[in-house]
């Protein structure tokens, strides 16, 4: 049986116009190098499969690009809590279209982010960091006999002559689909990866977007085509090319949608106070090596008065839901009318967002911030 003829001429005539890119091939380079230590390590022990050295290869680069990705929700959380007080701005200036006015609009702007250590590239840049890296992964994994150089030692050893061998053979087979060939529109166990690939993309998507935007109505709409289209071109994309690639979106969604599990059960673990307050040390930490003056302590200050006023209603509010009563002993009139009228407004913002949620604090600050305006 002659050796794979639909792999090879993929990789003859397909590349990737990116992979002579300065910033890229390097990445390439450093990839290939783990694929082959993954294919050398399963070597050693007699095992030849291409579904296995895809999955690890997939969990180590996922795991590579984890610190990228915990930044970027910790971003995406800040920008989040600010919104309430971005659309207020916007609606302050709404109609507004002469220079003097927008200017003003940006700088209050700008002052509004600082004050949370945000800026309006710190979304961006994580993005930006990990393109080069996501580049890097689809050459490695669609042309590994030029970037892995131990498949060369495999495809020799196991091709004597040109002629694949029957381990060659079974180490593209997964569950009795040839990881070689594309599933194609047909009825044949292939085509359960192309529609595996939509299905967990839309989780993993579902499970990044459904956080940053809560508390963000405008970006609903975006987000939700986002979560429609992307799973479906790459399910589409799957049915077309040979399927070990598609086996590889497959896992990395799988790992991706663990990840943001894990990531969102981390932060909602860390106050809201506390989230502003790390945010904020980092930035100061930035404009000291700039020379610049620290951010106020203004708003870590109006934060955890937040919190403390938003933890008594809170807790009032637990106690009359599990029967008990309240101790006001020791509370002034004042305080006593503080926790009573901060429970009410508990019981309000949990019909309209759920306790705990992204959208329940951006709510908190948004009140609270209203409140001391005047």
């Amino acid at each position: 049986m002659k050796r794979h003829f639909l792999l090879a001429a993929s990789e003859a005539t397909s590349t990737f116009f990116y992979e002579n890119w300065f910033f890229v091939w390097p990445f390439i380079w450093v990839f290939g190098q783990i694929m082959s230590g993954i294919m050398w390590l399963l070597d050693q022990v007699n095992i030849y499969n291409i579904a296995l050295c895809i999955v690890l290869f997939t969990i180590v680069t996922k795991m590579l690009l984890l610190p990228f990705t915990i930044k970027q929700q910790k971003t995406a959380r800040m920008q989040a809590i600010i919104q309430p007080e971005i659309q207020a701005l916007q609606k302050k200036y709404q109609g507004k279209t002469d220079s003097i006015s927008r200017q003003k609009m940006y700088e209050e702007q700008q002052a509004i982010q600082q004050k949370y250590g945000v800026s309006m590239f710190s979304g961006c840049l994580p993005m930006l960091l990990q393109m080069p890296i996501l580049f890097a992964l689809y050459p490695v994994i669609y042309r590994m006999s030029k970037y892995v150089p131990h498949y060369n030692v495999l495809e020799s050893r196991l091709c004597p002559g040109g002629v694949a061998s029957e381990t060659w053979n079974s180490m593209w087979m997964l569950l009795g689909i040839n990881l070689q060939e594309a599933p194609g529109w047909r009825l044949t166990p292939a085509i359960l990866i192309p529609i595996l690939v939509a299905v967990t993309q839309f989780l993993s998507t579902k499970l990044l977007t459904s956080r940053q935007t809560q508390g963000q109505e405008g970006a609903m709409g975006a987000m939700k085509a986002m979560n429609y289209v992307m799973p479906l071109m790459l399910g589409v994309f799957a049915v077309s090319f040979p399927a070990f690639l598609g086996l590889y979106w497959l896992v990395q969604s799988l790992v991706m949608a663990i990840q943001q599990l894990i990531i969102n059960k981390k932060l909602d673990k860390i106050p809201i106070e506390e989230l502003i307050r790390q945010n904020v040390e980092k930035a100061n930490k930035k404009r000291a090596r700039k020379g610049l003056p620290p951010i106020s302590e203004k708003a870590n200050m109006s934060t955890r008065q937040m919190g403390s006023a938003s933890n008594n209603a809170n807790s009032l509010a637990s106690r009359a839901a599990a029967g008990k009563k309240t101790d006001y002993s020791g509370l002034s009139a004042e305080e006593k009318e503080t926790m009573v009228r901060e429970s009410k407004e508990y019981y309000a913002k949990k019909a309209a967002a759920a306790p705990g949620s992204l959208a329940a604090k951006a709510n908190m600050v948004r009140d609270y911030n209203e409140r001391n305006k005047k």
